[in-house]
């Protein structure tokens, strides 16, 4: 096993579980999302090479789809321990200490994220109400947002959860 795998297993108790599942959907669900963008990146250079026929607005759908790509792995990416960590100051720090600081920066992270939720929860609403599109296929941006809402939203419960695991280990 390697190291990420010893220390990212599946969480064993009933809203880490959860918040796994959940997780877990929204990572499949952007990887079929970037898969499909990638063919279509494919199909959009072949077309304009060969038959100088580019998909039209194709790097709008990219720039899209990207977004709400990204969006979708962070919470499973934060579950799965795959951020990067910078333990530079804290290598040589006993574990209780080293899961001090876990319990402030999963914290910090779901109070970030909360709020980012919170912001663009506002933003899909100034979206919707300013109809905001893209300039050649004329695709409403307020689109992407929601998913933007939901995946903060969950990467903040997330990054409790990831705490109070953390409070757990700092404790022993």
């Amino acid at each position: 096993m390697s190291e990420l795998e010893t220390e990212a297993t599946r969480p064993t108790d009933a809203v880490g579980r959860v918040l796994f599942f959940i997780s877990y959907i929204f990572a499949l669900i952007g990887g079929f999302l970037i898969s499909g963008l990638s063919i279509m990146t494919v199909i959009s250079v072949f077309g304009r090479y060969l038959f100088s026929a580019p998909i039209p607005g194709d790097f709008e759908m990219i720039a899209l789809g990207t977004a709400v790509t990204v969006f979708l792995f962070l919470p499973y990416c934060h579950l799965m321990k795959g951020n990067v960590i910078v333990d530079l100051f804290l290598s040589w720090a006993p574990k209780s200490v080293q899961a001090f600081f876990d319990v402030l920066s999963n914290l910090l992270l779901a109070v970030i994220a909360g709020a980012i939720s919170w912001r663009m929860w506002f933003g899909t609403q100034d979206m919707i109400e300013y109809n905001e599109i893209t300039f050649i296929l004329g695709i409403p941006i307020w689109w992407v947002f929601p998913f933007a809402v939901v995946s903060f939203a969950l990467l903040s419960v997330s990054a409790l959860y990831t705490s109070v695991c953390s409070f757990g280990e700092m404790r022993q």
